[in-house]
């Protein structure tokens, strides 16, 4: 074999071997991350679901407030209440339904040819008694109860979760349910974009493996693109919950307000309250536009440094009842791209905490850079909280979870420490050698 071959096959095999060896990694990181996402988004949708339900009945329950609670058991009122459920609807497939503890349906706006029979024994497409199990958990005190049924939009079976409550006093089970085949949608959305990244990935690789670049730039080429797709995937994720877990059922709480002010408009004694249902909503759709404007100025740019994005930051998301003091010490200009980011999200979440849940009127964020380690921490004088229902209730704290998260992917840890005279999160990030060494010998003037 001759030098030139030699030098060729010494060259490839180890390349190739490498690369191998690269894309099964990062094949492998893609496929626990697709898994990784789906842990975390089934039961986030399916907690805002619950939670929207039950935001739905009560609305619904104040419509008829003024009927039920006047101590009124007479064939009109509940007449008039009908009438009322009956017309407060919020989607194409969302409506309220009322049921006798007998079985027999009294409310249901989009199958009306249903109205005064007996369903007690009505099964759905798997065999379980739905009408059953709805007045037995209206028994109970309310809950959720889950079933198939046919959707009426598409006319096709599908999983609808269901929020009942009972009006004892007339003797009704009254409730209203939505349909999760979004949350499936959502899932396939995730593992077709993991699988679109999978693909871009895998052609980059390929283009390296053509162009012969050495196996130290390959591997770090190809750890940036994976950092940077699972980035994306992950804001893109954080934007899509805050839309949909928030703003959305915001709106729609906005719109049943709205709904409810319009039908007291027409009962003379309600114009007052009617004109309360519409103070509330403009002030919560003044409270949508400012959250909308601030999901636009919390969008990170890397190109602008870590520093300037957090004191940015603080002036953004301060207001006239909190104030925010951000201040800086050390070095923190050589961090890496993915440190930057996770710190600047982690700083994002636990001051959006301060201003929605912390009660307080200051908060103080501090970044200090060292030789080995950078540490972010962010304090404030609200109310606290309590930190063991961390562990002991998984639908509290999602946001510290992901905090908690996102610093294990970097090497880094966070502390939260809490009293009932503030809050204290501490983010440690680490240094790498390479980057540490580097800085103690090539030190910048």
């Amino acid at each position: 074999m001759k030098l030139r071959q030699k030098i060729i096959v010494f060259a490839t095999v180890p390349l190739v071997l490498a690369l191998c060896i690269i894309a099964f990694t990062v094949y492998h990181h893609a496929t626990e991350l697709s898994k990784a996402q789906q842990e975390v988004i089934q039961p986030a949708f399916r907690a805002s679901k619950q939670a929207e339900l039950k935001s739905y009945v009560t609305l619904a329950r104040h419509s008829i407030a003024h009927l039920y609670e006047s101590g009124r058991t007479d064939t009109a009122a509940m007449e008039e209440a009908k009438a009322i459920l009956t017309r407060l609807d919020y989607s194409d497939d969302g409506y309220f339904f009322v049921y006798d503890l007998k079985g027999t349906l009294l409310v249901h706006s989009r199958r009306p040819e249903l109205i005064g029979r007996n369903r007690l024994d009505y099964k759905d497409v798997n065999g379980y008694p739905t009408i059953q199990s709805l007045i037995s958990r209206a028994n109970e005190g309310g809950g959720y109860v889950q079933y198939a049924t046919e959707k009426p939009t598409t006319k096709l079976p599908a999983i609808k979760l269901t929020y009942v409550i009972p009006l004892p006093e007339w003797g009704w089970a009254m409730g209203t349910g939505i349909y999760l085949d979004d949350v499936e949608n959502a899932l396939a959305t995730v593992d077709t974009q993991v699988s679109s990244n999978n693909f871009d990935t895998m052609r980059w690789i390929g283009v390296i493996a053509f162009l012969g670049v050495v196996l130290v730039v390959v591997s770090g080429l190809v750890l940036s693109i994976r950092e940077r797709h699972a980035a994306r995937v992950e804001e893109q994720i954080r934007l899509a919950g805050e839309l949909h877990d928030d703003i959305c059922q915001r709106l729609v709480s906005a719109t049943l307000l709205t709904k409810t002010g319009i039908i007291q408009l027409g009962i003379p004694e309600q114009f007052m309250q009617a004109q309360h249902m519409f103070e509330r909503a403009a002030a919560e759709l003044n409270k949508i536009l400012r959250d909308t404007r601030n999901l636009g100025l919390g969008l990170y740019s890397d190109t602008t440094g870590l520093m300037p994005s957090l004191r940015q930051l603080a002036r953004d998301m301060q207001t006239g009842s909190t104030s925010i003091d951000f201040t800086a010490v050390g070095n923190t200009e050589d961090l890496s791209a993915s440190v930057n980011e996770v710190l600047f999200r982690t700083a994002q979440g636990a001051l959006r905490n301060v201003m929605e849940h912390a009660a307080a009127n200051q908060a103080w964020m501090r970044l200090e850079g060292g030789k080995r380690r950078v540490v972010l921490t962010i304090r404030d004088n609200g109310t606290g909280f309590d930190t063991s229902r961390l562990d002991t209730e998984p639908e509290f704290g999602m946001s510290l979870r992901n905090m908690e998260k996102r610093m294990e992917k970097i090497g880094g840890h966070l502390d939260i420490n809490s009293t009932t005279s503030g809050t204290t999160i501490t983010a440690t990030a680490p240094i790498s050698l390479l980057r540490y060494l580097f800085n103690y010998f090539f030190p910048k003037p």
